[in-house]
């Protein structure tokens, strides 16, 4: 059944995803919904699945579509297709593309975390087999960062030919003025109820921390939102850490105005947005070391610490209270000033630059695969920045 489709201008790039507007529940909806913002007749998007908005909320350039809503997407006209989901997999193969080429984004390779070379993909063969059809079937992969870049090379080292870096971009603040407190004591954690993002670790770290913390997410993982609050609970916690729900993208700055800092303990990210949106919004981000946040910040940020574990979180935040404001404000400038280049308007372009790109050339010997065979469907709508649950053997 169709749910709205408006006119695609011939000779576009088109941009699929299942994440765009609102609710956006991670980095992908975030990217998609920055590169609206720069507008440009011969670029268009396609959100498939979800409930689209009514009719008098949708907005030109995009497509609303059901997965296999067939009439609708065979009707698209365009040169290069951008896939912003490795769910989207149905969709590489030539009765759908008709030679026309293909880009995917690889925001997040979809692998447990932790991984096992052995078994990436924690015995999640659906998820695997998908994002595999969507790497060898892509003219081009684009990372949104130099580590997962480096993270799928060292899975699929046969796929270097053909994957570049395209860095994520945010500029809906534009540069607020910076924000350093002499005393500070008001923290927040913004981002997805998901393991890898390391909220219980977070929690844990805050027993030995003097502040507060805000905890904005929604229950994207029941069993994770019921662990941290077993660990408020167990550890005493419930006067200084408060769990306040889903922030919408409106409501952002507001919450990011409440902080001294924000602090990103993720086990892995591959970029993190919430990082870069901190910066632009004059606040503090504290981070972890693992995956793509010192490219954000910078590779000598004096307040980054390893993740996994409570008490490094925990040092890394005293060792933020303790700096001098002078100490605080500079390192926040340099910070924001490595980050400067990554606004939206040139991710915009670097895709415009990415649709040019001749072919990779003959590909290299297929390297190990993971996902075997088997039929790759649609996936469930909003699942495109969740990290999988490893699968358990019977």
């Amino acid at each position: 059944m169709s749910v709205g489709v408006q006119t695609v201008l011939r000779g576009t790039i088109l941009h699929f995803s299942t994440e765009l507007g609102e609710p956006s529940n991670g980095g992908v909806g975030t990217c998609l919904n920055e590169l609206r913002r720069v507008s440009d007749p011969g670029v268009g998007f396609v959100r498939l699945g979800g409930q689209p908005p009514p009719a008098a909320c949708r907005e030109p350039g995009v497509v609303y579509a059901d997965f296999y809503d067939m009439d609708v997407l065979n009707a698209l006209d365009f040169e290069v297709a951008v896939f912003h989901y490795y769910g989207l997999a149905y969709l590489a193969d030539d009765s759908f593309l008709r030679g026309r080429r293909l880009v995917f984004v690889v925001h997040s390779v979809p692998t447990t975390e932790p991984w096992s070379l052995l078994d990436p993909f924690g015995g999640n063969d659906a998820v695997a087999r998908a994002f595999e059809r969507l790497c060898d079937a892509a003219d081009r992969i684009a990372c949104v960062s130099e580590a997962e870049r480096g993270k799928l090379l060292t899975i699929y080292p046969d796929l270097r030919r053909k994957t570049f870096l395209i860095s994520n971009g945010f500029s809906a603040f534009g540069d607020l003025p910076l924000r350093v407190s002499p005393e500070r004591r008001a923290f927040g954690f913004l981002g997805r109820a998901d393991e890898r993002k390391g909220l219980r670790e977070l929690v844990r770290a805050f027993a030995d921390v003097d502040g507060t913390l805000r905890v904005a997410c929604g229950e994207e993982d029941p069993d994770v939102i019921r662990a941290v609050r077993e660990d408020i609970e167990r550890l005493g916690l419930g006067d200084r850490v408060s769990l306040v729900g889903r922030v919408s993208a409106a409501d952002k700055l507001a919450f990011f105005e409440r902080l001294d800092a924000l602090v990103v303990p993720s086990r892995w990210e591959p970029f993190g947005y919430v990082a870069l949106e901190a910066l632009r919004a004059g606040v503090q981000p504290l981070v972890g070391r693992q995956g793509g946040l010192l490219e954000i910040v910078g590779a000598d940020y004096p307040f980054a610490f390893e993740p996994y574990r409570p008490e490094a979180i925990a040092g890394g935040i005293r060792r933020f209270q303790a700096a001098s404001v002078d100490e605080a404000r500079d390192a926040l400038a340099r910070a924001r000033s490595h980050a400067a280049p990554l606004t939206a308007e040139r991710m915009a372009a670097a895709y415009k630059r990415a649709a040019l790109l001749p072919p990779a050339g003959a590909p290299a010997p297929r390297g190990r695969r993971f996902g075997g065979a088997g039929r790759v469907g649609a996936p469930a709508p909003g699942d495109a920045s969740a990290t999988p649950k490893a699968r358990l053997s019977p």
